[in-house]
């Protein structure tokens, strides 16, 4: 449709023009006043790590920056809003921090809202990205990852360098980071043989072994979740296994069982059951994707790609497990019937790390506790463990992410 020239009188001119004015007068009053609120800020700790959770209701731009006076601070700016934190609504506050901040405070200047945490020792912002909520009626998140053992390097760099940004992975190839988790610890002892052999010493020393084992190749760089008799909880086991860019997550366990003639190894991943579990965890323990950092790309398309990853993570695992069946079977080691299982275990939760649970054999047979406490039978098991884990990266070129 073509539209005609319209005439316009210099009285309607004229009208329109305060119109225009007393519009942009009203808009201007609204703008000044803030809409957007603070909720919650929370810290979360793993070794040199901490991470910093700012919560929101809205989606926000801050600003990161440190004081030119140099002191040991982090100053996250916003433009002005409401501060509403543990559901009260205040001008200026503070509270106590976690990991390496030691307290934060916050207060309004005359055009921005700001926090301002107190660090308690040298550390670097490696990473700093805003996410959206994960569904309907969801907090808006704003995420500083802080590192006291990445401080050093590079040498002058201030906290805030890393702005408000997500990782760019490097192009240098790297080994593959096997994580390994011996099972139980410190006040959880696990299973019990009928001679007083603890599940959670078992596990720390096949764990150890298979350390040992893989360094020896050379091929891959591996960490253990608790290297002693110390307690940790599930979470903690795969928090640790993620924040260290795991490749590979293996859980080390001990069964138990009525009979004393059941024995035999099994291997575990994640059951459908134990899928419906993932995006709940993740929630509660800030387990973010990668792909979740671009806040640019369109909710829908971040938990495409979300799906798409933790089905391929599902996928991994079940790979290397039938890997590590095969080998079982290859290797002449004693197997459970159906040896591949699938279970609701919360060490296989992870979104984004490939992972099983070993149950190496059955602290009530006294074959297997025969085999399991014999470092030199125990060596059979590891080796064959050690195949299945070159088989299932020997098709697989990894890029350092910089993780």
């Amino acid at each position: 449709m073509r539209l005609g020239r319209v005439r316009v009188t210099g009285s309607a001119l004229k009208a329109a023009f305060v119109l225009w004015l007393i519009v942009v007068g009203l808009a201007d009053a609204f703008a000044q006043q803030p809409s957007a609120r603070i909720m919650a800020i929370r810290f979360g700790t793993e070794g040199s790590a901490t991470r910093v959770v700012i919560e929101s209701d809205t989606a926000l731009s801050p600003q990161t920056f440190v004081p030119a006076s140099g002191r040991g601070q982090v100053v996250i700016e916003f433009p002005r809003l409401r501060w509403f934190l543990d559901g009260r609504a205040s001008e200026a506050g503070a509270g106590a921090g976690g990991g390496l901040v030691q307290s934060y405070h916050y207060a309004h200047t005359a055009t921005s809202s700001r926090v301002v945490f107190e660090l308690s020792g040298p550390a670097r912002l490696t990473r700093a990205f805003s996410l959206p909520g994960r569904g309907r009626g969801q907090a808006y998140r704003i995420v500083l990852d802080l590192d006291a053992a990445a401080s050093q390097a590079p040498a002058g760099a201030s906290p805030a360098d890393a702005g408000l940004a997500s990782r760019v992975p490097g192009q240098a190839a790297r080994k593959p980071l096997i994580v390994i988790d011996p099972g139980h610890g410190g006040r959880d002892p696990g299973a019990l043989s009928a001679g007083g052999i603890r599940e959670k010493d078992v596990t720390l020393a096949a764990a150890q072994q298979l350390r040992e084992t893989l360094l020896e190749t050379g091929r891959y760089d591996v960490a253990l979740t608790r290297t002693g008799d110390v307690f940790m909880e599930l979470e903690a086991r795969v928090t640790k296994a993620r924040n260290l860019g795991a490749d590979l997550f293996i859980a080390i366990h001990a069964d138990a069982g009525a009979r004393p003639d059941t024995r035999g190894a099994s291997v575990y991943t994640l059951s459908p059951d134990g899928e419906k579990r993932v995006d709940n965890a993740s929630r509660q323990h800030d387990w973010i994707l990668d792909v979740e950092v671009d806040s640019s790309r369109p909710d829908e398309v971040n938990q495409i790609l979300r799906d798409l990853v933790q089905r391929e993570t599902k996928n991994q695992s079940s790979r290397f497990a039938e890997l590590l069946t095969e080998e079982l079977s290859r290797s002449g080691w004693p197997t459970l019937e159906n040896t591949h299982r699938r279970k609701s275990l919360y060490v296989l939760l992870s979104p984004d790390t490939p992972a099983a649970l070993l149950e190496m054999g059955f602290l009530t047979s006294p074959e297997d506790v025969a085999a399991l406490t014999s470092s030199t039978r125990r060596a059979q098991l590891i080796t064959t463990v050690s195949m299945a884990i070159d088989r299932y990266f020997g098709s697989q070129t990894l890029v350092m992410a910089g993780r």
